[in-house]
């Protein structure tokens, strides 16, 4: 070969390679071009999914899919995984599946999702492991699969706690149990019985020790007696099965009356009244027992003990000591107008007399002007106490209205039975029919207008007061001040104990701009923690307290960091947001540790376009992450 000829081969490879190069550049070109494109701008987040956020599914999909805003590069990988139950027990997906469309992968189902509360965890990375983005979808499945179970009933977006136990301070309560009716009978007929048998007793012993004498009056005091004893029997029959869950039936038996024992003071009071209503016979059988110095003590100390357990049916409020005083003060002085109101009506004015009966007149209207004083002071004290300044905008202060104009229309019969009195008998020595007549029309009035009275005091103790919380105290082991500057609504959300599993839950209204006409509390964990949010809603319209026992709270399946919601909405078209975090602890009381360890299954696009498919397992930190969405109740 010679120098020319190969000079011109050497030519000819220069100008292949040339070729070759510039051919190479242009099908590089097209294929960037025409191929699959990578973020822009290092970004990308989830444009759609099936399910959606906060849905309610009919039953199981059978396939998932994750649709994002810009296409996935050849370098990200994503990852999914799915949570149901409490506390939540991973589910069997398929491989995500990267579709034609380059923004959207498919994930198969392998095993049905049970019916109820679901959250899928999902993450998109880069080459690096680095978090493109990554989020929490909340849905849930109305019912189980036909192949597991047909039919089905509508379900939440989200687990809701039972509402059960909820109570609010300020709102009107119906007295526990079925029994009410009975209860306040019973109630009605046993403390007026009582009330009028030591009204009468103190009027004998002070003021008329003649009357001991009458045989009317041994009759009369045997049927107060006996109308005393039947009511208190009904009054304890009803009072058991009210506090103590049992039928009326069963509370027939004495031996179930004891369980009131353990019920509280009105329980206890009221077995410790039948005892001393059953005493009561000794007296009504024997009066002369009153005014005898050996037996006095007990004739007169049976009586007032009956009367005093009264004044602990309302063991409620602030200073309860101090009202309980106030009480006591109180149905002795109503015993002391009332009983002995019933006994000149009904006995001593019975017709004409001597001397003794006018001295029993009025020796009752020297003894009941004390009493009304003190029946006054007492019930405007008590009043302070249990209803403040919500007379007429609460349904206890309405009826407390009806009582006291009650009280003042008895209160004017009691100020003319008075004047007159006073002006027919002050220089009289015996009774005349035609004034006993008079006489006992108007004591008469005066004694019904009581028992009316009594009637509305008996339905005020179905009725919660203003002032008279039915939430005990409690302590809470979190207590999350919120306080909204803009709007004025202040409340504090309370739980316990604060760590995985039920919690008790308490809210706390202590300022509102307006009425609510919703309100709504949100738990949701760390997204990645694989725990589940839980939405409560709070049946509150003002201030006030709403509370959830331990046995109805609501759960927590994770040990990891949370954010409380609280949101209102009021009447105004106003509405309050307001966020809190804080920290479940695990069961034991200690704390989680940061970081979340999730196995996914990955699906990774390389770049000659095969599936790679991997198994994972990814370290992520809660603080790493954007805080799981807030899911509301649809």
């Amino acid at each position: 070969m010679g120098a020319t000829d190969y000079r011109l081969i050497v030519d000819l490879v220069r100008r292949a390679r040339r070729l070759l190069i510039a051919c190479c550049a242009i099908a590089l070109g097209v294929l960037t071009m025409s191929g699959p494109a990578a973020a822009q701008d290092g970004s990308n987040s989830l444009a759609a999914s099936n399910p959606a956020d906060g849905a309610t599914l009919g039953t199981s999909p059978a396939i998932m899919t994750f649709t994002f805003n810009q296409p996935i590069g050849t370098d990200e990988a994503f990852t999914v995984a799915v949570g149901c139950g409490t506390p939540a027990q991973p589910q069997s997906t398929g491989i995500p599946q990267l579709a034609e469309d380059d923004v959207t992968f498919n994930v198969e189902v392998l095993s049905p999702f049970p019916k109820g509360a679901c959250t899928i965890t999902w993450l998109l990375r880069d080459e690096l492991d680095q978090p493109i983005a990554t989020d929490l979808i909340a849905f849930s499945v109305a019912a189980d699969t036909p192949t597991a179970s047909t039919g089905g009933s509508t379900a939440s977006t989200v687990p809701v706690a039972a509402t059960n136990s909820t109570v609010s301070i300020g709102s009107d309560v119906e007295a526990v149990g079925s029994t009410g009716g009975a209860v306040w009978l019973g109630g009605l007929i046993s403390g007026s019985a009582v009330l009028i048998f030591l009204g009468a007793t103190l009027l004998i012993l002070l003021a008329w020790p003649e009357g001991t004498t009458y045989l009317l009056t041994q009759r009369f005091m045997i049927a107060v007696w006996a109308v005393a004893i039947a009511g208190t029997v009904i009054y304890v029959m009803a009072l058991t099965a009210d506090l103590t869950d049992n039928s009326f039936g069963s509370s027939l038996s004495p031996v179930a009356w004891f369980e009131l024992f353990s019920t509280g003071w009105p329980g206890r009071a009221a077995v410790v009244r039948l005892a001393a209503v059953v005493g009561l016979g000794w007296v009504a059988f024997r009066p002369e027992n009153i005014c005898d110095e050996i037996s006095k003590p007990i004739a007169v100390g049976l009586p007032m003990a009956a009367v005093a357990t009264l004044a602990f049916s309302r063991m409620q409020g602030n200073l309860v000591l101090l009202g309980l005083i106030v009480n006591l003060a109180h149905v002795f002085a109503v015993a002391v107008w009332l009983g002995g109101a019933v006994l000149v009506s009904r006995v001593v004015l019975a017709g004409a007399g001597r001397v003794d009966l006018v001295d029993a007149v009025r020796g009752f209207s020297r003894l009941s002007g004390p009493a009304i004083l003190v029946v006054i002071l007492t019930g405007v004290a008590e009043t302070i106490r249990l209803v403040g300044g919500a007379l007429l905008t609460s349904s206890y202060g309405q009826v407390l209205v009806l009582k006291i104009l009650t009280v003042v229309a008895m209160l004017l019969v009691t100020v003319k039975a008075r004047a007159v009195v006073g002006a027919r008998l002050a220089r009289a020595d015996h009774l005349s029919a035609r004034h006993a007549n008079r006489f006992r029309r108007t004591f008469g009035a005066e004694a019904t207008l009581g028992i009316v009275v009594l009637a509305f005091s008996g339905w005020l103790l179905s009725i919660n007061p203003p002032k008279v919380s039915l939430i005990p105290d409690r302590e809470y082991a979190l207590v999350i001040p919120m306080a909204d500057e803009a709007t004025g609504f202040v409340a504090e959300v309370s739980l316990d104990p604060g760590r995985v599993g039920l919690n008790a839950i308490e809210v706390e209204v202590i300022e509102t701009p307006s009425s609510i006409v919703d309100l709504v509390l949100e738990f949701d964990p760390a997204v990645g923690s694989y725990g589940r949010g839980t939405v409560q809603d709070i049946p509150l319209s003002g201030r006030g307290v709403a509370r959830l026992d331990l046995a109805d709270g609501l759960p927590f399946d994770v040990a990891t960091d949370w954010t409380v919601t609280l949101t209102a909405v009021f009447e105004t078209g106003l509405n309050s947001r307001l966020i809190s975090p804080l920290v479940i602890l695990t069961e034991d009381g200690s704390v989680a540790t940061t970081t979340t360890t999730i196995v996914f299954s990955t699906t990774i696009v390389p770049a000659d376009g095969s599936t790679d498919t991997t198994t994972t397992s990814t370290t992520i930190d809660p603080t790493e992450v954007t805080t799981a969405p807030v899911v509301t109740v649809g």
